[in-house]
């Protein structure tokens, strides 16, 4: 019966969504799938971003 009035009278807390609450949070696999992701997003642009440098250099010569 206590549970069920605190319940009612203290809702839970919310989670948090930032990303440090993450990192505390979840698990070493999870951690590592972000982090490979980020890798792979981060290589992609960087890939995208030389060939477009490439085909300025190219087309101004």
């Amino acid at each position: 019966m206590i549970k069920k009035i605190k319940s009612y009278f203290c809702p839970k807390h919310k989670e948090k969504k930032d990303f440090s609450s993450f990192f505390s949070r979840a698990s070493v696999e999870e951690r590592r799938q972000l982090m490979e992701n980020v890798a792979r997003k981060a290589n992609e642009d960087q890939r995208s971003m030389i060939e477009r440098y490439e085909r300025a250099g190219h087309e101004t010569t």
